[in-house]
């Protein structure tokens, strides 16, 4: 077996675990996950009814922590794919479009990315209101520029190269060949930045919602249920913490493990 395609294997399972869980989640429990029971707070991990305990509130947060999954993981592919498709868009623009385009869509990236992200929230939350589709549309707003200038990199890389001139020898316009010949091959490295925005995108709408910027408090996600948990970080109810925010870095951890591999170019023999 090749170096490092155990850690593949094993991080492509912890995320099919982890998908395969939210869209189970009525299946696997029968706890609503915004329902109180005033009889059962604050119970530890193994409590009868409870595999993971309840929190001040009486809400199971096994449930919580699955439906949670739902909107964690929704909101990261969500915006990964906006942030993707709109980083590759502007890319492809820029390498087959005039020059002075090529050099707007980079000198907008280059200011853009000085731009804190958490000032881009600010000014979506104030105007749109917290929401999935704040969430969506702040990390697509301010993750784009590296997948652009990637793209645009990979592009123009290839736009001199022998089967790129052919083509342009046997009468394709410019719009044929990158559709037919560069973009297929400026994939690889697509995919692999694809995947790190994937994991950058779980994370920072957790860090959103953790901030009440993101998701509204009452729909659960792993950014809530940090938020709801640091008040109780004193009070020895750990586990309130640790169960959430385990699930965030082992997912971060998968994504990144699977991008390294697409980077190194391992991911194709799967």
């Amino acid at each position: 077996m090749p170096a490092g395609r155990p850690g593949m294997w094993a991080a492509g399972l912890v995320l099919a675990a982890m998908a395969l869980a939210a869209v189970a989640a009525p299946l696997l429990t029968s706890h609503d996950p915004i329902a109180t029971d005033t009889g059962a707070t604050g119970l530890p991990p193994g409590s009868p009814g409870h595999p993971l305990g309840t929190d001040l509130l009486g809400r199971d947060l096994w449930a919580r922590l699955l439906y949670g999954a739902r909107t964690s993981l929704a909101a990261g592919l969500l915006a990964g794919a906006v942030t993707v498709a709109a980083g590759v868009l502007l890319g492809a623009v820029a390498a087959a479009g005039p020059r002075w385009v090529s050099a707007a869509v980079s000198r907008v990236a280059d200011v853009l990315l000085s731009v804190p992200m958490l000032i881009v929230a600010l000014a979506l939350s104030a105007l749109l209101g917290p929401s999935l589709g704040t969430v969506v549309v702040a990390i697509a707003a301010t993750s784009w520029m590296p997948v652009a200038l990637t793209a645009r990199a990979e592009l123009l890389s290839q736009r001199e190269r022998l089967y790129v001139r052919a083509a342009y020898a046997l009468g394709l316009s410019r719009w044929q060949v990158l559709r037919r010949h560069l973009l297929p091959g400026a994939l690889p490295p697509i995919a692999s930045i694809a995947a790190f925005e994937v994991g950058h995108a779980i994370l920072t709408e957790s860090t959103l919602s953790f901030l009440g910027l993101g998701v509204p408090p009452n729909r659960p996600s792993w950014g809530n249920l940090l938020t709801e948990a640091q008040q109780h970080l004193l009070t020895g109810e750990w586990y309130t913490v640790a169960f959430p925010a385990a699930c965030v870095v082992a997912t971060i951890l998968a994504v990144n493990v699977l991008a390294s591999a697409f980077a190194r170019g391992e991911g194709r023999a799967w």
